[in-house]
């Protein structure tokens, strides 16, 4: 067995999607990882081997031009990208291809490969939907196509339950669940309502999908004077224009993932927050099957978690399940503020749920992952 990984999210870059994959590669046997392809930083990057496995960089030109122009440029562009792929497979005698989303050229490029040697197993891994989550943009109509052929596979790995019930109902096809994943040991620590800052945490970026929500929360924990902590994947003056309180946020540098679940230990709470279907251009069926990656490193963080989406979204179903997080369905500002102020002084609640995050985040075990990858994909 030769596993290839296809994705362009993999350090140094520093996504949610790229950690998933870094954590998910990093225990398997060297010995059956023939390389991981992502995307090249500059046009000069080629190749380098890093903990024992080969990293191959595709650099994407079309990104630097405009969205309609890339349209076009990318056709010229996606079979060079693909000749190069195709000459790695043959190289390092390839048996899996392993194709990640959230990249649809990535996504297409793997799916073309696979075309090309139909005896290497194909398996895609969705971190996202594809048409639902582009529905509305320039690339719908690419998006639609792509993923009708990606359903006809026998071996989808989708990145949640949520996923996995709705290409069940909306598509009768059937997906496995691949997990996200840490591979620090949980260290429990006793909860005390004194020993945090006065500031709550945002990790990755606000956008498209969440900048509403994120809004509400802000407003919401800023009238008790908390102030607002993010990550460096946003820019201040895109926060100030959403309407974010300059006075009340702070943007932090990127930092280590010690120095990242450090951050997380030491706050008052940590933030989640998906937008309703009536105030994001997104599809629905997008919106509610998102499990933000942040999630897993907030549950072992020791810390209370404070999440805000519709109910019937997975998100929601999947914390208030699990007794692990506060839940605030309501977009009604001040009853906002009430419920999590209410909740951010009820010492014994939070105690609790920080037990239940502790157990809840077991399922995520870097080793269980990596296991039922590697059981699904033989």
């Amino acid at each position: 067995m030769k596993i290839l990984f296809l994705t362009t999210h993999y350090p140094p870059n520093n996504t949610g999607a790229a950690v998933v994959m870094k954590n998910l590669i990093k225990g398997i046997d060297k010995s059956l990882v023939g390389g991981v392809i992502t995307h090249a930083n500059t046009f000069n990057d080629d190749k380098e081997t890093k903990d024992s496995i080969e990293i191959f960089y595709i650099f994407h030109i079309a990104q630097l031009f405009n969205i309609r122009i890339q349209y076009f440029i990318r056709y010229i562009l996606f079979y060079f990208e693909l000749r190069k792929i195709n000459k790695i497979v043959i190289e390092k005698k390839i048996t899996h291809l392993v194709t990640v989303y959230p990249d649809l050229d990535f996504l297409e490029l793997g799916l073309k490969c696979s075309k090309k040697f139909p005896d290497i197993k194909f398996i895609p891994y969705l971190h996202d939907t594809v048409y639902e989550g582009l529905k509305n943009r320039f690339f719908s109509k690419r998006a639609f196509k792509v993923q009708n052929e990606i359903l006809k596979e026998k071996n989808i790995l989708v990145m949640s339950d949520g996923m996995k019930d709705l290409f069940k109902r909306k598509y009768n096809v059937k997906t496995t669940p691949i997990l996200h994943s840490f591979n620090e040991e949980i260290k429990y620590k006793d909860f005390n309502l004194s020993d945090s800052k006065n500031s709550v945490f945002w990790g990755g970026s606000i956008y498209s999908i969440n900048k509403n929500s994120a809004l509400r929360i802000h407003k919401s924990t800023k009238k008790y004077n908390t102030n607002l902590k993010l990550s460096s994947a946003n820019k201040e003056s895109n926060l100030i224009k959403m309407g974010f309180d300059k006075e009340f946020f702070e943007i932090l540098p990127f930092l280590s993932r010690n120095k990242y679940l450090k951050l997380l230990s030491e706050q008052k709470a940590l933030l989640l927050g998906i937008d309703f279907p009536d105030e994001s251009s997104i599809d629905e069926d997008e919106l509610s099957t998102i499990f933000p990656t942040k999630t897993i490193e907030y549950l072992i963080s020791g810390k209370p978690i404070i999440a805000h989406c519709p109910e019937n979204y997975f998100l929601s179903k999947f914390l208030k399940e699990n007794n692990c997080a506060l839940v605030v369905n309501t977009r009604d500002e001040d009853k906002m503020s009430e419920v999590i102020n209410d909740y951010l002084n009820n010492e014994s609640l939070m105690k609790k749920q920080i037990e239940n995050a502790y157990e809840t985040a077991k399922n995520f075990k870097a080793k269980n992952v990596r296991n039922k990858f590697m059981n699904q994909i033989l």
